[in-house]
């Protein structure tokens, strides 16, 4: 597992705590996929287990596997298993903010994109 370093955009002294913080300092594609990574890694084996076969976690190598797995959670129709429900809308809530924040750097590339484009 690769250790990855995160820009604080707040005061430096302080580190992200959760997940979602260190999704939110993630400034590209890359960073956020890595945090996902990272956030597998920390499952419980028994725990992902428990999961239907579709709904365990898969490789994340780029941006559209983190979309499509979020979208898989969210539209998942749970099960009547306490536990299974519990770690489904836990593992959606994560994921669902991934993906939003994927959403967010893109939009921000393509502007980027647009006004380097009418500045030419």
């Amino acid at each position: 597992m690769a250790i990855r370093h995160f820009r604080r955009k707040s005061d430096p002294r302080l580190a992200p705590v959760t997940w979602q913080q260190k999704l939110d300092l993630a400034d590209s594609e890359d960073e956020v996929v890595g945090v996902v990574r990272d956030y597998v890694a920390t499952l419980d084996p028994g725990e992902v287990a428990l999961l239907p076969a579709a709904l365990r976690p898969g490789k994340m190598l780029v941006a559209n596997d983190v979309a499509s797995y979020a979208l898989d959670l969210v539209r998942y129709d749970c099960d009547e298993t306490h536990g299974v429900a519990v770690l489904v809308h836990r593992l959606a809530a994560f994921f669902s903010h991934a993906s939003i924040r994927l959403s967010e750097i893109l939009r921000r590339t393509n502007d980027d994109d647009d006004a380097s484009r009418e500045t030419a």
